[in-house]
């Protein structure tokens, strides 16, 4: 995956509402994710984010700190900007270096459109639901429906005909500046 300053902050912001959709089935957005800046159009097709589902946290991050060389950050899942409160659910971002690497959040399974523990992978498109839309057709689907991500974007979870998981992502679209 390609290094983008834009891209980078825009994930950043967008962390917490993925972790926070996945656990509760719905979209929140964070504080921090008032004014972030978005990606663009030239990103479409590329792998926006990718996040670990995970069955044992702990274990995980011990894995992947050991084997990646990723140094793991335990924020809140709905406010990244801090640490999560006790019995507040957490999310963990992976960094390598100065650049953030993938995400992490616990898998529930309290619902049956939960995605498994895997890697899940989001992808940017133009418009999620048309891209939702086409993954019906061709015999996909829907894990999560289209949500609106104030400022962020939308975002869905969808399932191929194999039953691979994955995310679709479009970035909020930005008014032109007005002379």
């Amino acid at each position: 995956m390609r290094s983008n300053v834009n891209r980078s902050r825009s994930r950043n912001a967008a962390f917490s509402i993925l972790a926070a959709a996945l656990m509760t089935g719905a979209m929140s957005l964070p504080v921090a994710a008032q004014s972030p800046q978005a990606t663009t159009d030239a990103d479409t097709g590329t792998v926006w984010w990718n996040e670990l589902v995970a069955s044992d946290p702990d274990r995980s991050r011990d894995f992947y700190q050991t084997v990646a060389g990723w140094t793991p950050k335990i924020v809140a899942a709905d406010d990244n900007t801090r640490a999560p409160a006790p019995g507040e659910p957490a999310y963990t971002l992976f960094s390598a270096g100065s650049t953030e690497a993938a995400g992490m959040t616990k898998y529930e399974g309290k619902d049956a459109n939960d995605p498994k523990p895997g890697w899940l992978m989001y992808i940017q498109v133009a418009d999620v639901d048309t891209a939702v839309g086409e993954a019906l057709k061709k015999g996909g689907k829907i894990l999560r429906a289209p949500a609106d991500a104030t400022k962020i974007g939308r975002i869905a979870i969808v399932q191929d005909p194999d039953g691979n998981a994955f995310g679709l992502f479009s970035p909020a679209k930005t008014a032109a500046p007005t002379q």
